[in-house]
């Protein structure tokens, strides 16, 4: 008990924002099925920013809100996922920065719906395709063995095959060397959905025109997400090791006390000497 209390005085707010950042990340970790924490980080320098318990949109805004003004006008770009949730937040709180939709949630959606239409194949031909795992590789990665595994699904589900080629063709977007030739691949993967006649790559098509412009933002500066991803894996050490979650708050305080930047610690800590 007595390490809790330090860490309650220590870090007295969820949220440690006292220089300008240019580029800052948003985004959730469920707890359970209703509940969540709110990451925010700097991804100029890798750190956290603040780690806030479930709130509601409305919530969240106020507290964002609460940063001063200057340091929110300074953040020229929010890397985050698809959740129109943090959208509306961002647009009000931060207006002088663009949104980028975070690649890895781009190619996690083409591979969700693929998985959706696997299973669906699955259930008319009543035959089980064990393939998850390689349909999430890219197709440079796969061994030959992997691919002639794969090609013995496609044989027997060839629409299957169509979507993981548009997959792949989705993927190169982040491959290209600048902006516009990631607009021209764009489009093309969009047109390649609409031809398909697939009715998940026609959803795809749907995202990707949504958030295409969020999704070419990424060519600006290179900005992703995967420090922010990274703190969950942080969040899951932490959950385990004290055998759930029961107080939210102190959870959220705790998480922060462990991701805190040595230099914030060491003025912490002269503080209260």
């Amino acid at each position: 008990m007595t390490s809790l209390r330090l860490i309650d005085e220590m870090v007295e707010s969820s949220i440690n924002w006292n220089e300008p950042v240019k580029r800052i990340g948003l985004d959730g970790k469920g707890v359970n099925r209703r509940k969540q924490i709110f990451n925010l980080t700097n991804l100029d320098k890798n750190e956290v920013i603040g780690i806030f318990p479930n709130l509601t949109q409305a919530e969240l805004k106020k507290r964002l809100m609460e940063v001063d003004i200057s340091l929110r006008m300074a953040v020229r770009e929010v890397c985050t996922d698809m959740d129109t949730f943090f959208i509306a937040i961002i647009r009000e709180c931060f207006p002088n920065a663009r949104v980028v939709v975070d690649h890895f949630h781009i190619i996690q959606w083409g591979i969700k719906l693929i998985k959706d239409q696997k299973m669906i194949i699955q259930e008319v031909k009543h035959e089980k395709f064990p393939i998850n795992q390689l349909l999430m590789k890219p197709t440079q990665k796969l061994t030959e063995k992997e691919f002639q595994k794969l090609e013995k699904c496609f044989s027997v589900a060839p629409k299957l095959k169509k979507s993981w080629k548009i997959l792949h063709q989705l993927r190169k977007v982040y491959w290209q060397p600048d902006y516009r030739k990631a607009h021209h691949q764009l489009r093309y993967v969009i047109w390649r959905c609409r031809q398909s006649g697939i009715e998940e790559m026609n959803d795809l098509a749907n995202t990707l025109k949504r958030w295409f412009d969020e999704i070419l933002n990424y060519y600006i500066s290179k900005t992703t997400n995967a420090y922010t991803e990274g703190i969950h894996n942080h969040f899951e050490r932490i959950k385990r090791n004290h055998f759930g979650v029961r107080n939210l708050d102190r959870f959220c305080k705790r998480l922060l006390f462990c991701l805190m930047p040595f230099s914030i610690f060491a003025q912490v800590i002269a503080q209260r000497c």
